[in-house]
């Protein structure tokens, strides 16, 4: 008896198989709905019965933006691949991104719905992905005018500035020739500046807070499983507990964002605060309370534009300062270059601030030259559309998400001449920072009217950063001997390009006088 019920189907084997005949009949509905008027897609890899492509992803042992990149070079700058139950359409070279980006902007200007950013970013009504309409032009506006203007971050330049001081003394008290972990100092760095400029304080349950955070980066990807199966989202997430995790991480960010926000309150009400002392939190309160907003904003809503922002300028800051470190050191001949311009314009001086960094050309190029080699999102965030699509001569449909390969047009050799090599000086004569989202073959924050909207506050201050690090010390690679090429820089994509194992290098002071 016993072993006649073990072959009979349990609950949850029988929700699995109504969901599964689900799909089949819509599938069916589908494809009898599209008979004689199938639009015209582009060209793409070979699929499999409801799994579409995934194995070319997961058989292929690379990267998710290596591999787009070479569907590319077989099937064209502008190719279809489905995973799973979503249709995907990549493109991969200047002209294909500027149909995505410039010509088909306002078409493709929505996003997809993703679990995690609904469950954990407050039904998606940040700034990254809430949708395209009135809600989203009005936090655009406010980011640009109030939260991420010039001067708002320039106000911020003294919290950097006493930042940039704690990672020296950091790096100073490594004892001898102890390898100094970056990566750690790096993300501790931007975790510190970034959650000051937000809160205006230490917050008490900050570490709690970044832990929570830290987890959360790594569920949203745009290829989790869950969301590729759209029907089986509820089932997927239940089965594998990543629901309860998410539910989980929104209660412990929620919690601290509440005590956070009430003494920004309590402080507002008895008068202590003024706009020029007004931190990140402050901003949107007072933009909230006004009440001449055309769509209110509910305090969920501020909570997520604050995660947003964390979020997003927390690991793009400190992963584009562990690739600019990681390449210099593979690069003898640009660490020599760029110690040089920043010695010989510091001779002398024992503090220098932000403001003292604006004629270091060659670190600027040097900087340049990493975001093109290793962008921040090689992929950037999916677009959708409500309606078909024309676009170089193929229909797009409603739903398909669309997606620019930024990472394969900087190493396009029809562009870059040898893109796979380190070469700062490509930048020479470019040394004005380029009108980012108007050049479709350098996209390191984005193009298009969902730009990147953080790319000034996300970057204030690394190049000062940098230019302490190369001033006050020299580098080595732990290993006595190791030549710079055996540096190890694999890469893990998991939403933002970072290195998959930490920088550790051996700081070796020049001036054990420095005044911090």
């Amino acid at each position: 008896m016993e072993m006649e019920l073990a072959w009979l189907p349990s609950p949850s084997q029988n929700l699995v198989m109504f969901f599964f005949l689900a799909l089949l009949l819509k599938r069916i509905y589908d494809a009898r709905s599209y008979r004689g008027s199938k639009p015209k897609l582009p060209p793409g890899p070979w699929r499999m019965p409801f799994i579409g492509s995934i194995h070319q992803l997961v058989l292929s042992g690379e990267q998710t933006h290596h591999r787009f990149h070479s569907l590319a070079k077989k099937f064209g700058p502008l190719f279809h691949i489905k995973l799973g139950q979503v249709d995907f359409v990549v493109a991969s070279s200047p002209t294909a991104a500027r149909a995505v980006l410039n010509t088909n902007d306002h078409l493709l200007a929505s996003r997809p719905n993703l679990l995690a950013v609904e469950t954990i970013g407050y039904n998606s009504t940040g700034i990254g992905f809430s949708p395209y309409g009135p809600y989203w032009r009005q936090l655009r506006k406010i980011c640009s005018q109030e939260l991420l203007s010039v001067q708002k971050v320039r106000s911020f330049r003294f919290i950097r500035d006493q930042e940039a001081q704690k990672l020296v003394r950091g790096i100073r008290m490594a004892k001898g020739s102890s390898p100094v972990n970056l990566t750690e100092m790096f993300l501790s760095l931007s975790n510190r500046q970034i959650t000051r400029a937000a809160f205006g304080m230490e917050c008490e349950n900050r570490e709690k807070f970044l832990s929570a955070m830290k987890e959360t980066i790594k569920l949203l990807p745009m290829l989790r499983v869950v969301d590729l199966f759209p029907p089986l989202s509820s089932l997927i997430s239940l089965l594998d507990g990543s629901r309860f995790k998410m539910k989980r991480l929104r209660r412990e960010m929620d919690l601290v964002l509440d005590e956070i926000i009430e003494e920004h309150q309590a402080k507002q009400n008895a008068g202590v605060k003024n706009e020029t002392e007004e931190d990140l939190v402050d901003v949107l309160l007072r933009i909230q309370q006004k009440g001449d907003l055309q769509i209110p904003l509910t305090m969920d809503n501020v909570k997520a534009v604050i995660l947003d922002m964390l979020v997003a300028a927390t690991e793009t800051t400190s992963n584009t300062m562990c690739w600019v470190m990681s390449e210099l050191m593979r690069n003898p001949e640009a660490m020599r270059d760029v110690q040089l311009e920043v010695r010989k314009a510091f001779e002398g001086n024992k503090n220098i601030e932000e403001t003292d960094i604006r004629n270091l050309h060659y670190l600027h190029r040097v900087v340049k030259e990493t975001l093109r080699v290793h962008p921040p999102l090689p992929l950037l965030l999916p677009r959708t559309s409500n309606e078909a699509t024309e676009m170089l001569g193929y229909t797009i449909p409603a739903g398909v998400r669309v997606v620019v390969n930024a990472w394969a047009i900087a190493r396009d050799p029809t562009i870059w001449d040898q893109p796979e090599t380190f070469r700062p000086d490509r930048f020479k004569g470019m040394e004005e920072q380029p009108k980012f989202g108007n050049n479709y073959d350098y996209m390191p924050f984005g193009a298009g009217r969902r730009m990147c909207p953080g790319m000034t506050f996300a970057f204030a201050g690394i190049e000062h950063f940098l230019a302490l690090l190369l001033f006050h010390f020299d580098w080595e690679i732990p290993r006595h001997g190791s030549a710079p090429q055996e540096l190890d820089m694999e890469e893990e994509f998991d939403g933002t390009l970072r290195r998959k194992r930490d920088l550790c290098l051996v700081a070796v002071p020049r001036d054990a006088s420095f005044g911090y």
